[in-house]
């Protein structure tokens, strides 16, 4: 039983992470069970300081970026090693750059993957997966909202999850590599999770993302490193239905804007 409770826990937990991830669906080790899955429906607000660079690393003056965004989030297990997903981002943007000013919506891009199991231990998953995110809609070009090229990710993660003083936890490490056409620069990811289970019904985690710019774009293409920290709290309402709230914080970066993020969330396990 006790084996049975941790590994729904951490499938649920890196749920939680999946739809919060902290501005784009990531991915999490764990496999769905065979026909089982989730939604996740999460949005939230972001302000960043725009200080020599806009949104897409072009120059520009200083000021900020709003940006209001709903992330849903879908996931299945075809079987206990195999799981489907797809999420598309909806996001609006508010620019004041002081004589520079304009407001843009649409769809930033939407991601398709399949994420395989290729070891599974006692407490352990290894896993596997390919995604590709189509280009976007976006309303108008500054500040533009939508992906402009298609790209694809390979991503490896391992993850481990089991009790420690009593008490639920996992962590997580994934690296991806992610092929952008057109302009711009292909991407290194590397991401942490730590998250554990303190009391009955709460969950906690806290996240490190880091994307590396390979600096092999081309004019007017994207080209930038951002690192960021969030910790999400969540709450299991049923078995079946939690909410969250996470906090991000941009601790640094090349050719892009940094900033805060807060998302709320809610979450349906099948």
């Amino acid at each position: 039983m006790r084996r049975r409770l941790t590994h729904r826990f951490v499938v649920a937990l890196s749920g939680v992470m999946l739809a919060l991830g902290l501005g784009s669906a990531q991915a999490a080790p764990w496999p769905q069970p065979e026909g089982g899955g989730q939604v996740i429906i999460g949005g939230g607000f972001t302000r960043l300081n725009v200080q020599g660079f806009d949104n897409l690393g072009r120059p520009a003056g200083r000021g900020t970026l709003d940006q209001l965004f709903l992330q849903p989030y879908w996931e299945h297990g075809l079987t206990n090693r195999w799981t489907v997903g797809f999420s598309p981002r909806l996001q609006a943007s508010w620019m004041d750059q002081g004589a520079i000013r304009g407001t843009g919506y649409g769809i930033t891009e939407a991601q398709f993957f399949a994420r395989y199991a290729l070891w599974r231990g006692e407490g352990q998953v290894f896993s596997v997966q390919g995604g590709l995110f189509t280009p976007g809609i976006s309303s108008t070009s500054n500040p533009r909202v939508g992906e402009r090229f298609v790209s694809t990710e390979l991503r490896a993660g391992y993850g481990i999850g089991g009790q420690i003083g009593g008490i639920n936890t996992f962590a997580s490490l994934e690296a991806a590599y992610r092929l952008r056409f057109g302009s711009n620069s292909d991407e290194v990811r590397l991401d942490a999770t730590l998250g554990a289970r303190p009391f009955q019904n709460w969950m906690v985690f806290v996240q490190s993302l880091n994307t590396i710019g390979m600096r092999n774009g081309r004019a007017g293409g994207t080209d930038f490193d951002v690192f960021k920290l969030g910790a999400t709290v969540a709450y299991e309402i049923t078995p079946r239905h939690s909410v969250m709230l996470s906090y991000v914080r941009d601790l640094a970066g090349r050719r892009v804007a940094l900033g805060d993020t807060v998302m709320l969330g809610w979450q349906y396990n099948y």
